[in-house]
């Protein structure tokens, strides 16, 4: 009879803790996401976007090569970015497009 309830036991433990480390990793992954550089290299500016549609804090500004990654981390689980498809002539940036930024999405720029 004990060596039931130590079984018992063991497989409630496991399924809780994988219960518990399940929500962690959703948890971890909400508000993150890949930007993507498509074709060409990109210089661009990511900000936080509220729930209200509003544009927060600078969250990251850089170059994204052709074909190169940079993963972002959002604190309300959306961006705003701007960009400039000509990162090496000093112009305006384009775009100000707003985007979901959950589960390591990738989203291409531009």
């Amino acid at each position: 009879m004990r060596k039931i309830y130590r079984i018992v036991f063991i497989i409630c433990f496991a399924v809780m803790l994988t219960v518990f480390l399940s929500i962690l990793k959703a948890d971890a992954e909400e508000g993150t996401c890949v930007l993507e550089a498509s074709n060409k290299d990109v210089f661009v500016i990511v900000f936080d976007q509220d729930d209200e549609g509003n544009k927060g804090n600078q969250i990251w500004q850089g170059r994204i090569n052709a074909g190169k990654s940079v993963k972002i981390t959002a604190p309300h689980a959306r961006i705003r970015y701007s960009y400039n498809d000509q990162p090496d002539e000093d112009q305006p940036l384009s775009g100000d497009v707003d985007r979901s930024c959950n589960s390591g999405e990738t989203i291409l720029v531009p």
